[in-house]
């Protein structure tokens, strides 16, 4: 054998074995699961669909309630005082002050409280809101308004991006999700396949994450400058631990305020809810340090760590519909799917043998490379197969085979003109080289088209297509010559006549 098909050879047999291992029960230790991920369409799991949430949280409405009380009592007006609008419990719309007489309101009015856009402080932090004071009688409903001046106009791509990132943190069960904004680029769309528990998916998507550390009830630093949260197990206390590294400005701040608050107990805040409140027994002079949280389950201790690395988002979002896609319709569709890939796949390889006999068998090996290929580079990038998909696969099957057709017919060209097997092979990959690279290319930018404006289902045909193209360039322009070459050096004198062409001798 030659030197060159030797070492093709060897590049196509280590192809092979990886791909092959990555499919294999292998790749199912290696991935800690299935290696071929199956989107929402095909196993089931949870659909999303969330809106900024612009009520007030229950910490914010009391300090607002506490702050304007205090200026109504202070000018000896006669009232009441509520919260109103609540969904859930712990989030409202905003606060109805009810008066005595009418004189009362228009004197509370005349206070200057009542205004469109209102500041105050909740834990050392500035609020700005913007609300809508409405008059019922002798009531007064200060309404927040949702707008941009109470949420900034990234806020959403924003949030975009922290709920991707800490799908791709929780990697097992929902690295496969697809999170995008829904037409009206107002809500939020997620799909998290795999994911049966609802509860579980909407506390890790809807917090909002923010930490912060204070000190008698105030806040003394924040998770801005946060680099690196982990969570690992402490043999000392026999317990699972949060270790954490501020940069720049942050461990700057928490070197100083840890020395200046030694055996000063420092709480920690994720949002409003206290993860512990340590004391402070060292200082901390290079931004290194650990949170302890006793006894607290592993996995707990991880979805704290998980919300801390991720980082916060910019708004509160709440789930305004849910939907559990039952796996067993996912079942069927697989089931369906895959008989007609296998079907497409049959006749195709039926076609490749009654019209190109020998050769055609040849290309039929390199189609089943193909596929393995794809499906392949698809578990090693942890790609998603979805129904879209599976149709972008058998598509490229198609693909695939079109170039094999294009080489042959230009090989049987050569032969008739009087060339010689070997050159005649040779000058038809040339020949034939600059039509399948125009149909690829151009295939390309169609499918790059779809990968950049698409969403959803139609990106994940885009995907898939993708790999498909260019993993049938391959396999017919480097596997299939290869093939031919081989088979060629064993048998040059007769193979001509494979082709359905006069013998030519060698």
């Amino acid at each position: 054998m030659r030197h060159d098909l030797r070492w093709k050879g060897a590049l196509i047999l280590i192809a092979v074995l990886i791909f092959g291992l990555l499919l294999s029960p292998v790749g199912t230790k290696v991935f800690k699961g299935p290696p071929l991920r199956q989107g929402l369409d095909l196993q089931g799991g949870i659909e999303l669909l969330l809106t900024p949430d612009y009520r007030l949280g229950a910490n914010v409405i009391t300090k607002l309630e506490d702050e304007l009380s205090r200026k109504i009592r202070n000018a000896n007006i006669d009232f009441q005082i509520a919260p109103f609008g609540t969904l859930d419990g712990d989030r409202y719309e905003g606060l109805r002050f009810s008066f005595a007489t009418e004189n009362d309101l228009q004197r509370a009015r005349n206070l200057g409280i009542f205004t469109n856009n209102y500041q105050f402080k909740v834990f050392g932090e500035t609020k700005k809101l913007d609300f809508e004071p409405e008059i019922k009688g002798n009531v007064i409903e200060l309404k927040i308004l949702e707008n941009a001046a109470n949420f900034p106009k990234d806020s959403l791509q924003r949030s975009l991006a922290i709920i991707r990132n800490r799908i791709n943190e929780k990697s097992v069960g929902m690295s496969e999700a697809d999170v995008r904004l829904d037409e009206g680029k107002n809500r939020i769309y997620v799909q998290l396949p795999g994911v049966r528990s609802l509860q579980e998916a909407k506390g890790l998507i809807t917090a909002t994450g923010r930490l912060t550390f204070r000190i008698n009830n105030r806040i003394v630093l924040d998770g801005t400058h946060l680099q690196d949260v982990r969570v690992n197990f402490d043999q000392n206390k026999r317990s699972w631990v949060i270790l954490f590294q501020f940069k720049g400005d942050g461990a700057r701040q928490m070197a100083k305020i840890t020395t200046e608050n030694v055996n000063k107990q420092m709480a920690v805040y994720l949002d409003e809810t206290m993860l512990m409140d340590p004391v402070i027994q060292d200082p901390i002079p290079d931004g290194s340090g650990i949170i302890s949280l006793g006894g607290t389950p592993k996995e707990e201790v991880e979805r704290y760590a998980l919300l801390m690395k991720s980082g916060a988002l910019p708004i509160s979002l709440r789930v305004v519909q849910s939907t559990q896609v039952a796996p067993t319709l996912g079942k069927e569709i697989v089931k369906q799917s895959m008989i007609a890939g296998v079907i497409g796949v049959l006749l195709v390889i039926g076609f490749m043998l009654l019209f190109y006999g020998l050769p055609g068998i040849l290309a039929n090996v390199a189609l089943i490379l193909y596929v393995i290929f794809v499906l392949g580079i698809m578990a090693l990038f942890r790609g998603v197969l979805t129904l879209p998909g599976i149709a972008g696969v058998i598509l490229g099957v198609g693909m695939a085979v079109d170039a094999n057709v294009i080489i042959f017919e230009r090989i049987k060209d050569e032969l008739r003109n009087g060339k010689r097997v070997r050159p005649a092979v040779q000058s038809g990959f040339g020949r034939a080289l600059t039509a399948i690279l125009d149909s690829n290319i151009t295939t390309l930018i169609a499918a790059g088209v779809l990968i950049f404006f698409g969403t959803g289902p139609v990106q994940g045909f885009a995907v898939t297509l993708t790999i498909g193209i260019l993993a049938s360039m391959f396999t017919a322009v480097f596997v299939t010559r290869f093939l031919l070459e081989w088979r060629i050096d064993h048998d040059p004198d007769r193979y001509a006549k494979h082709f359905g062409v006069k013998e030519v001798a060698e």
